[in-house]
């Protein structure tokens, strides 16, 4: 408790919750028998609560929680050192805890009844869905990562590893039938899920080309079935120009090609998959083609915020790597391309790095005002759906609050100003 009031009074000039979300991704959230019994009726809403639920014997926890006061919308990290915790007030409401502060009412997002209906072939939905707000769906065309078999995944990917394991206990097929994905989003789109944005994500190939037309055959099956939503999100990536145009014409709106690292140095080791296929060089110019194709406020990217500065010989400080990646935030911005990250979370770990390898949360707090300073700067809010600060944005697209709980940057402009 000590920690967070001192990031409230350091950071006052940062809405509360901006704050209260920043350190409860970075410590995580005690899971005790109030959270487990909320996981049983909430939705599944990322790829490791799915493969959870479908290895283990009883429900997850809940992947996220959201402040009821304004819709603050948080991914729940399990770390048993944490002093978050989230209780149940014996009426059916659920409070967030620091020690023995109470910081508001959350609630979860119950899980919709068509997850549990089959599609033709007789899987469950949510063997093929994600849903995270309530008018977003998204689905995998490709559910492996080649890189990992090679020992060449991103060094801090959990993913691979989860969805590689996923693969042998034939939990999901590498890839995916596109007829039966489109067939389970017609269902529940039947079911009365109001759709307004899809999102593809999943999966790496060494053949990029091939990874965009794994998307695109997903794409055509799915619109087979349903009508172009608003809006149509590609996590991939970096694609080639023409695949970019090809995606447009069927229908995406915006694409997020992650670049993950910045450092120009520490790119090929710690990304050794993307560094052999791609390149740092020419991945950036595929996000500033995408920007020609797509349009400002329609192409973005992520960054594992504060791995580049993990304490190993070779990586940077905490004040080189803040410094750099301001740089690269503001190289991204003035050409239109959305950068923001996740933080670097102590569990679960890989490539051997240690519990307290990641920086504490005010490093994160520092890293995330250059970007919101510079969206600003480069009047790049409006073309994310903020005319001003303050308001939610009326359309989802890259800074849907709900799909991208795990960062906190696309609360600045909902919260600041907020009446």
């Amino acid at each position: 408790m000590q920690y967070l009031e001192k990031l409230l009074d350091q950071f006052s000039d940062i809405p509360r919750n901006i704050i209260l979300k920043a350190d409860i991704l970075r410590r995580g959230i005690k899971l005790n028998d109030d959270i487990r019994k909320a996981g049983a009726t909430s939705n599944t809403t990322g790829i490791s609560s799915k493969l959870e639920s479908f290895i283990g014997s009883s429900s997850p926890p809940p992947s996220q929680f959201h402040f009821k006061a304004d819709e603050t919308t948080v991914d729940i990290k399990a770390d048993e050192r944490s002093p978050y915790e989230i209780r149940e007030d014996g009426e059916g409401r659920y409070h967030i805890f620091c020690g023995e502060e109470n910081f508001g009412e959350v609630q979860f997002i119950k899980r919709p009844s068509y997850m549990d209906k089959k599609t033709s072939d007789g899987k469950p939905c949510d063997y093929l869905i994600i849903q995270r707000g309530p008018s977003c769906i998204c689905v995998s065309p490709l559910d492996f990562c080649a890189y990992f078999k090679k020992g060449e995944s991103c060094k801090y990917c959990i993913c691979s590893l989860g969805l590689d394991l996923g693969v042998q206990m034939k939990l999901i097929k590498p890839i995916p039938d596109n007829n039966i994905l489109a067939e389970a989003i017609a269902i529940a789109c039947e079911d009365g899920v109001d759709l307004k944005e899809l999102k593809l994500s999943g999966g790496a190939l060494y053949n990029v080309h091939k990874e965009a037309n794994y998307i695109k055959r997903c794409l055509d099956a799915i619109f087979d079935r349903i009508d172009p939503p608003e809006e149509v999100t590609i996590f991939s990536q970096a694609l080639e120009k023409d695949d970019q145009k090809e995606l447009k014409d069927i229908g995406a709106t915006n694409v997020c090609f992650d670049l993950e690292v910045w450092d120009e140095q520490l790119w090929p080791e710690l990304l050794p998959g993307k560094a052999k296929t791609i390149g740092r060089q020419e991945w950036i110019k595929r996000l500033e083609d995408a920007v020609e194709v797509f349009g400002r406020g329609h192409v973005g990217t992520n960054f594992v915020g504060g791995f580049e500065c993990a304490p190993r010989p070779g990586f940077l400080s905490q004040d080189e790597a803040l410094k750099s990646y301001t740089e690269g935030f503001e190289y991204l911005i003035k050409r239109g391309i959305v950068p923001w990250f996740t933080i670097w979370t102590a569990y679960p770990l890989v490539g051997n790095f240690q519990v307290d390898d990641p920086p504490p949360t005010e490093f994160y707090l520092r890293l995330a005002q250059p970007i919101h300073e510079l969206l600003e700067k480069y009047g790049v809010y409006p073309d994310l759906g903020f005319p001003r600060m303050g308001v939610d944005p009326p359309t989802l697209g890259l800074y849907c609050y709900y799909c991208y709980s795990m960062q906190f940057t696309r609360d600045y402009p909902r919260l600041i100003e907020r009446e």
